[in-house]
């Protein structure tokens, strides 16, 4: 029996065009010129490895993020999936932060990184479970099915719940992941 290996390659898009730190969630911000260098980072990082397909969000800094990439895989195909969205803040989203700490500072963490947390009018991680994992799935036969290795541009949430389900990790340890701008994430998958 023998088996195959293909190559994912995961990363976040780079910082935005904001005045401060907000709730970003589905506002289409686009790259600001650091996040722009930060995407030519990881562009340059991954030039030299073989990739067949670019995934990104909807979402306007995902696409641009994955174009920088792209430019060093100029015959691969790039395939734009809403389910690689960022979490949905709600009411929070384009508000402050720093304010929101500071008004209510016992609540920001269960807001901000909460798995199960209920945000009136958006989305806990728990339900963006509910749209990254079947795309995993979906990505994961297309890969098989292709024989092709794959990059995705997506976002610091869509990122920690497909750390979650290729890892395996328990919901304490996907609220805790990081994920810096300038680097990009390698899973080597075994198909039979």
């Amino acid at each position: 029996m023998s088996f195959m290996q293909q190559e994912l390659f995961l990363f976040r898009h780079g910082d935005i065009i904001s005045k401060e730190k907000i709730f970003l969630g589905w506002i289409n911000a686009p790259l600001n010129k650091n996040g722009l260098l930060q995407a030519k980072k990881v562009s340059k990082d991954l030039s030299r490895k073989k990739i067949d397909y670019g995934f990104c969000s909807d979402q306007l800094r995902s696409k641009q993020a994955l174009g920088e990439v792209m430019k060093y895989h100029p015959k691969a195909k790039v395939i734009v999936d809403h389910r690689l969205r960022e979490r949905h803040y709600g009411i929070f989203s384009g508000h402050s932060k720093a304010l929101f700490k500071k008004l209510f500072p016992k609540k920001f963490e269960e807001i901000h990184r909460g798995y199960d947390t209920t945000i009136p009018c958006g989305e806990n991680l728990f339900d963006v479970s509910k749209r990254v994992f079947p795309f995993m799935n979906d990505l994961l036969k297309f890969m098989q099915k292709e024989k092709c290795n794959v990059v995705i541009s997506a976002h610091t949430n869509s990122l920690r719940l497909m750390q979650e389900y290729l890892e395996g990790l328990a919901k304490s340890e996907v609220v805790k992941k990081e994920h810096s701008p300038t680097q990009y994430k390698k899973y080597v998958i075994s198909f039979l």
